[in-house]
């Protein structure tokens, strides 16, 4: 099964601790990008896809080390302009045609193995949605008793609840007919998928970080410490 990555984030929030391309931020020696690969990797991805425009050239420098360091085929795939997270699929689903179902997730969250195992597995399209204690800054999900995405609530609602993860399962056809454009996944490609298909949610509730503030980078590189 293939796993689109989409790496193409500015890393704005990040440039007072690094100045590097925000999926290759270094954690302990290693590329962050490095850890997320070989989760995919154990969890029986076999191949990927990386989608780049900021600083592409860097993830390129690092390619060959990456797909040593993770024992994955990776394929590098450039936008010429910046696409948002939904454009950089399209634009990568049509350099890189899908030949079955696959995965796509943020290149700066980590979650466990068993995060990517539960998203690989059945049919359909598939959101991951994490449990947390502070839902304010992520987008939360608003399901039914049967466990399908009914909408994508935006950022700022507080308290406990179920998140939108950053890992999608899309089957091979459901974006065949999609017009390459800039657009963003989570406001314009999964709502009017949603209009039309049905998403389930898969809910997980083993560990989330995504780094994307000094903080959270920080609390993974402590945290997360022993993570290999």
């Amino acid at each position: 099964m293939r796993a689109y990555v989409l790496c193409g984030g500015f890393g704005t929030r990040l440039r007072s601790v690094t100045d590097a391309q925000k999926a290759l931020v270094p954690v302990h020696g290693e590329p962050f990008l490095a850890r997320v690969l070989r989760q995919l990797a154990r969890a029986g991805i076999s191949e990927a896809v990386l989608c780049a425009h900021y600083r592409a050239e860097q993830v390129a420098e690092q390619l060959a080390g990456l797909a040593r360091d993770a024992g994955l085929p990776l394929t590098l795939v450039v936008e010429s302009s910046p696409m948002g997270t939904g454009g950089a699929l399209l634009n990568a689903l049509r350099e890189q045609p899908a030949q079955g179902r696959y995965l796509v997730l943020n290149a700066d969250t980590f979650v466990d193995v068993d995060g990517y195992r539960l998203m690989m597995q059945g049919p359909g399209n598939a959101l991951l949605g994490a449990r947390v204690d502070d839902r304010s800054r992520y987008g939360s999900l608003e399901i039914d008793a049967a466990g399908q995405l009914q909408a994508l609530l935006e950022k700022g609602r507080g308290g406990a609840g179920l998140i939108n993860a950053g890992v999608y399962a899309f089957t091979c056809d459901t974006f065949v007919s999609a017009a390459v454009r800039a657009c963003s996944m989570e406001q314009e490609l999964l709502p009017e998928l949603l209009a039309r298909e049905v998403v389930s949610v898969i809910e997980y509730s083993g560990r989330f970080i995504d780094i994307g503030t000094p903080e959270s980078l920080d609390r993974y590189a402590n945290d997360f410490r022993m993570e290999s």
